[in-house]
């Protein structure tokens, strides 16, 4: 047993020193993430004496990053009746179309895991996943990058809780996806549910079927079961499951739509005191993070 946990110490640290990341600076969970520390560090990294150390490459790429199937999920936490209402989307039917793939509006890692937008990832996969998604490439391995968007969280956009998760992988099989389609065949899709998107229009229930049977060249019943199968088959080509790094949904970063161009403008100008040597570090760690020194039983704060 300790022969192993000396391995698995080894790995992180060496994985770690790969990236240049220090995990005590950079929690990889959103819940171990100090505010205080998280403001130092991603505010700072123009003050270390160095102004392109901290740099992190970041290209925008709205449409042509990868096809959604060499791309990979951070997380599982997905719901289906929100990714089937894009798929239909992605179809033609009298309410109007969505192509499939676009922009995710999200960071994807230089090792093409993606940060958000699993629910147009995950619907582009059901209806063609050969189309390309895009967003913005970041030129670090998808764990650290994970670290770094935690800390940007808290520490520039004060989100302190993260999401909700709702729902995961075992809601796109066979059974799930036919209860699904049926609903949406027999009731349509209503201005509420689209409201919470934009780009989403309302769906009788004769457009639900019209976008189906345009999808499988089929009619009545058996465009929805045709459509099952297909889709069943697409996401038979897309992984399916998330590393073993990855945090709980809960866990994970929160950069909201309006808040990424800030955040672009922080990685890729240097702001985030990610590498050595650190802005106002006494020593390796950050001041918020340090403990009391203590001197003969004395602490430093006290009066002597």
């Amino acid at each position: 047993m300790k022969y192993n946990r000396k391995i698995i110490t080894e790995v992180v640290k060496r994985v770690i020193k790969e990236a240049g990341l220090d995990a005590k600076r950079f929690p990889l969970k959103l819940s171990a993430v100090n505010p205080a520390v998280a403001k130092q560090v991603t505010t700072t990294g123009q003050q270390d004496g160095n102004a392109k150390d901290d740099v992190i490459g970041v290209n925008a790429k709205p449409t042509g990053v990868a096809p959604v199937q060499k791309l990979k999920p951070s997380q599982s936490s997905m719901n289906i009746g929100k990714a089937m209402t894009f798929a239909l989307h992605m179809m033609d039917h009298p309410a109007g179309k969505m192509d499939p793939g676009g922009d995710l509006g999200a960071f994807i890692s230089k090792d093409g895991f993606i940060m958000d937008g699993h629910h147009r990832w995950i619907s582009t996969a059901m209806v063609d996943p050969s189309k390309p998604v895009g967003g913005f490439l970041v030129q670090f391995p998808g764990e650290q990058l994970v670290a770094i968007l935690n800390a940007m969280t808290k520490g520039r956009f004060g989100h302190m809780d993260g999401k909700k998760a709702s729902g995961d992988f075992n809601q796109f099989k066979e059974a799930p996806i036919r209860k699904q389609l049926n609903a949406m065949v027999q009731g349509g899709i209503n201005k509420q549910t689209v409201d919470t998107f934009k780009g989403w229009q309302a769906m009788t229930p004769e457009d639900v079927l019209a976008g189906l049977e345009g999808f499988t060249g089929k009619k009545g019943q058996d465009a929805v079961e045709a459509a099952v199968t297909k889709m069943v088959t697409n996401l038979g080509g897309i992984t399916m499951s998330t590393p073993s790094w990855a945090p709980e949904r809960p866990d994970m970063p929160v950069i909201d739509e309006p808040d990424v161009p800030a955040a672009v403008k922080a990685l890729g100008q240097g702001e985030v005191d990610w590498k050595e040597p650190y802005a106002g570090a006494r020593e390796e760690q950050p001041a918020a993070n340090r403990k009391e020194q203590k001197w003969g039983g004395l602490s430093s704060k006290g009066k002597y």
